[in-house]
């Protein structure tokens, strides 16, 4: 699990900080997916199984907000996703 940032963030290059912060929330956030989920997987309490996967699904908006925000920083990023999604079309 992610409790610090796994990039020495001083030797990147300052117009890229932004765009490395919302890669490393969307890891973090995805990580806290994954274990919600195998938490979730573990408990035959169907409260706490509920707590847990409405949680997940707040972790996925989460992700959801940083790539929208990465998609505005980076233009590469914004234009790999376009031609993704035109060859899958």
């Amino acid at each position: 699990m992610l409790s610090e940032i796994p990039v020495d963030l001083d030797i990147v290059k300052k117009e890229d900080i932004d765009k490395e912060l919302m890669r490393l929330g969307m890891i973090a956030e995805l990580d806290a997916v994954n274990l919600y989920e195998q938490m979730a997987s573990l408990t035959d309490d169907e409260n706490i199984k509920s707590v847990l996967l409405d949680v997940t699904r707040e972790e996925m908006i989460h992700i959801a907000m940083f790539q929208a925000v990465l998609m505005d920083v980076d233009t590469e990023y914004l234009k790999v996703l376009a031609e993704y999604s035109m060859a899958k079309g």
